[in-house]
C-alpha cells in the first residue's frame, strides 16, 4: 500500500480554517510542525494499523478534538449529516425525561427540572451520566446523547450514574412524558414579607412575576421580599433583564457581554425595550413602585445558572440585595454557531458579566451569606432573619 502524500492530511487541516464566516479577529500563523506530526499520524494509521481505518472518520475525529480541546465545556464539530438531524424537528410523539446536561471534567452531568420526570424518577442534580440504556456516553457529543434521552412518550429510558455523595454506580428508570413545567409562585412566609419563586426564565416568567406581585400587594401590602432563585437554570435574555428590572432603577446596568464574538461588549439597561420583547405593553407597567426599593433577599444554590445567576450578581454589585445560600453554577457563556463548508462548529464567543465586571462563567456568584446548611428551610430562614433585623 503506497503512504498517501503528506500535503493531503495538511490540506484538509488547512480547510478548517476557510469559512464564509471569517472571525473579525485575524488568526495566527498556523503551527505547521503540529500539522505535520497530525499528518504523520494520520499517514502511519493509513499503512500500518492491523485494521485499514475509515479515512474521513479519522479526520472527523480529529476535528471534534480539536474543537473540543479548544472550548471543553461548549465546544462541538457537527458534520453535516449530524447537522442535517439536528435541523430535523423531533417525532411527534417523541418526549424528553426533563433534565439538563453540564459537561464538566471531560463528564456529563444531569440537573433535573423542577417536577420533571427525571426529578421525579430520584435523578439527583451532579448525578455523572455514564450510559443511556447501556450505551456509554464517553466521546459522544452532546448532541446526541440529547437524541438518546428522546423518545416515544410512555415509554422508558435507562440512565446509569455515578452519585459522588453516596459514591454508588445507580441504574434508574425514567419514565418519558410530556410534563407541565412550574410557574412562578409568591408566598407569604412571614408578616409583611414576600418569597417570589422564579423556577426558569421561560417567555411568560416576567409577566408570571409582575402578575403575582400585583395580586399580592393589592391582598396585603408587604415590606420584604425574597426572589427564590434556587434551581433555576437561567433562560431567555428577555426574562432576565426584566426580573433584574422589577428591583432596580430604570436605565440601570442589568449585564454586560465580553469577548471576540458579535455579542461582545453590549450592555443592557433596566429599560422596557429590553425586556418587553414583541410586546408593545410594560409587563412592568404596574408594579408597585415600592417592589424597586423594599429589602431584599435572593436565595441561590448550586444549580441557580445563567441568567438567574446574572440576576443575582446585578442586584448584589448595586449593592440592592443581600445574596444567601450556596455558590452558583458558573454558567455564563455565549455560543454561536458557524456554519463551515460541510457542517458546522458551536464554540463560546462571548461570557456575560455583572455590572461591575464580574465574569459569571466559571466563577458563579459567591453569595454574601453561605449556608452551610443546604436544606431549602434553613436558607429561606437565614434570609428573613436578615430582612427582619
Amino acid at each position: 500500500m503506497t503512504s498517501p502524500p503528506l500535503h493531503s492530511a495538511c490540506a484538509f487541516v488547512l480547510a478548517l480554517f476557510a469559512s464564509a464566516h471569517a472571525a473579525a479577529q485575524p488568526a495566527g500563523p498556523i503551527p505547521k510542525e503540529e500539522l505535520q506530526i497530525l499528518a504523520s499520524v494520520y499517514r502511519e494509521l493509513q499503512t500500518s494499523l492491523v485494521e485499514k481505518p475509515d479515512d474521513r472518520a479519522l479526520l472527523v475525529a480529529a476535528t471534534k478534538g480539536m474543537v473540543r480541546e479548544a472550548d471543553p465545556d461548549s465546544g462541538e464539530y457537527f458534520t453535516a449529516a449530524e447537522l442535517e438531524v439536528q435541523r430535523q424537528p423531533a417525532a411527534p410523539d417523541a418526549e424528553a425525561i426533563g433534565v439538563q446536561l453540564r459537561y464538566r471534567d471531560h463528564q456529563y452531568q444531569l440537573v433535573p427540572l423542577e417536577g420533571s420526570p427525571a426529578a421525579q424518577a430520584g435523578i439527583a442534580s451532579g448525578d455523572r451520566l455514564y450510559a443511556v440504556d447501556g450505551a456509554r456516553v464517553k466521546g459522544l457529543e452532546a448532541a446526541r446523547v440529547r437524541q438518546l434521552l428522546y423518545g416515544p412518550a410512555g415509554s422508558t429510558v435507562a440512565l446509569t450514574v455515578f452519585r459522588e455523595s453516596s459514591l454508588s454506580v445507580l441504574t434508574i428508570a425514567v419514565e418519558r412524558r410530556a410534563y407541565a413545567a412550574p410557574r412562578v409562585s409568591l408566598s407569604r412566609p412571614a408578616p409583611g414579607m414576600a418569597q417570589l419563586r422564579v423556577p426558569h426564565f421561560n417567555a411568560s416568567a416576567l409577566q408570571e412575576a409582575a402578575e403575582a406581585i400585583a395580586v399580592a400587594w393589592q391582598a396585603e401590602p408587604f415590606n420584604a421580599m425574597i426572589l427564590d432563585l434556587r434551581g433555576c437554570p437561567g433562560g431567555l435574555v428577555e426574562s432576565t433583564v426584566g426580573i433584574a428590572s422589577m428591583f432596580l432603577p430604570r436605565d440601570t446596568v442589568v449585564m454586560k457581554t465580553s469577548g471576540a464574538g458579535a455579542q461582545a461588549g453590549a450592555t443592557y439597561l433596566a429599560t422596557p425595550d429590553a425586556y418587553r420583547g414583541a410586546s408593545r405593553q410594560d409587563p412592568l407597567e404596574n408594579l408597585p413602585p415600592q417592589i424597586r426599593t423594599m429589602a431584599l433577599a435572593v436565595l441561590v444554590d448550586a444549580d441557580t445558572a445563567s441568567g438567574a445567576e446574572i440576576v443575582a450578581a446585578a442586584l448584589q454589585d448595586h449593592r440592592r440585595a443581600r445574596v444567601f445560600g450556596r455558590p452558583t453554577a458558573g454558567r455564563g457563556s455565549i455560543q454561536t454557531i458557524r456554519p463551515m463548508q460541510k457542517g458546522a462548529i458551536k464554540f463560546t464567543t462571548a461570557y456575560w458579566m455583572s455590572p461591575g465586571g464580574r465574569s459569571i462563567q466559571g466563577n458563579g456568584v459567591a453569595p454574601d451569606q453561605i449556608v452551610a446548611d443546604p436544606s431549602a428551610q434553613s436558607t429561606l430562614q437565614a434570609a428573613m432573619a436578615s430582612l427582619q433585623k
